[in-house]
């Protein structure tokens, strides 16, 4: 495997207070992709290697696949098994279910290699040391539509509609009845009355437990 940038290196720059060395492990799903990617990177200013197995001294870990598959997840799942640090997977070409399992097992941003330029690359470790989860634009819109199934599902299986769930999910959030009332533009009494029917339905007390019922069930 190549890692294939789209562009040869052009310097890159942290944003202002982010003056600090960058620290960085990385490892590879094929030993000469983890060793292009290594040379690559040794030649930023401001970045400094540590092997994989020392990877509790880095900031943040980067793992490149070709087709992400079980080997990459599997290094995923390592590196995101330590706390705290964020998880980059650079990848050739990722289906739907592996990117769902890879944002299961923790990691923080996925980026497709053949748009990443090389100035990309290091402005996304940034981004994922600020707390600013970097994704390339076509997998957010597949993780949107994976996670929007998963809550039909989810609101199924716990016997709410849309509206319901729509209306629990703004309670949930710390808004009142009227301020839900008008995002949705519906009247007060509608929306007491969907939430006096979910109450009522499954036997709760009130709308903290209304509340705590939709989120048991993974649809808030």
């Amino acid at each position: 495997m190549n890692t294939n940038f789209a562009h040869p290196w052009r310097p890159a720059h942290p944003r202002s207070g982010d003056a600090s060395p960058l620290t960085l492990t990385l490892t590879a799903d094929d030993t000469d992709a983890a060793e292009d990617a290594a040379a690559f990177l040794s030649t930023v200013k401001g970045v400094r290697l540590v092997a994989w197995a020392d990877r509790s001294d880095a900031r943040v870990a980067v793992v490149f696949a070709d087709a992400a598959g079980d080997q990459a997840l599997r290094l995923v799942g390592e590196a995101a098994g330590d706390p705290g640090r964020p998880v980059l997977l650079v990848v050739g070409s990722i289906d739907e279910d592996t990117l769902w399992r890879a944002v299961s097992l923790g990691v923080t941003g996925v980026l497709l290699r053949d748009r990443l330029r090389p100035a990309q690359l290091v402005q996304a470790v940034w981004s994922a040391l600020r707390g600013e989860p970097p994704m390339s634009p076509s997998l957010v819109y597949t993780l949107l539509e994976r996670m929007r199934a998963v809550q039909e599902q989810c609101a199924r299986a716990a016997g709410l509609s849309p509206r319901e769930v729509s209306v629990l999910r703004m309670l949930a959030e710390g808004m009142t009845t009227s301020e839900v009332a008008r995002r949705l533009n519906y009247s007060e009494r509608t929306i007491k009355n969907v939430l006096h029917d979910v109450i009522t339905r499954f036997g709760l007390r009130n709308r903290t437990q209304a509340v705590a019922y939709a989120i048991r069930s993974g649809v808030v």
